[in-house]
């Protein structure tokens, strides 16, 4: 059968308590700090790490910023340079309107004083031609008939009678 022996378990307790006590002091103490250490880094990088994503998301945010200012200024830009070619397509359409109604202007003037010298003209030459046959008749001084066969000859020679 089995013995048991107070002493034995004594000792046996006595030696756990001393391998015990022996390895809290050299064992326990190192690999807790180590441990400790080992937590500490860990949460440290975890730590980083937060951080990191949250440069990476305030750098993400100030980039969509500055795309979404680049899209408003090349809008703005784009716009306005339809607004300057609308204007400047306007002002020379009505440079060419003024320009166009100008020229018609002083082609109705010229048109006018072309006429009018035109009339001047045929009045002076009507004027002369009536003072010719004038001569004629008075030099020809013929009876009624012939004096009017004299002057259909002559509107004749002019071409102003038709018979």
């Amino acid at each position: 059968m089995l013995n048991i022996d107070p002493w034995d378990i004594m000792w046996t307790v006595i030696n756990l308590i001393i391998l015990f006590l022996l390895l809290k002091k050299f064992l326990f103490g190192r690999v807790t700090a180590i441990m400790d250490r080992r937590a500490k880094m860990i949460q440290d990088d975890l730590d980083n790490a937060k951080k990191a994503g949250e440069e990476a998301e305030q750098l993400k945010a100030e980039y969509e910023d500055k795309l979404n200012d680049a899209h408003a200024q090349a809008v703005k830009i784009t716009n306005d340079a339809k607004q300057r070619a609308d204007r400047e397509c306007n002002e020379m359409l009505e440079e060419a309107r003024q320009d166009a109604a100008k020229i018609r202007s002083d082609a109705q003037k010229d048109i006018k004083l072309e006429r009018e010298k035109a009339i001047e003209d045929a009045k002076s030459e009507i004027a002369d031609l009536a003072v010719m046959a004038a001569q004629k008749v008075l030099e020809k001084n013929i009876e009624e008939q012939s004096n009017r066969e004299y002057a259909q000859q002559l509107l004749s020679e002019v071409g102003a009678y038709d018979e």
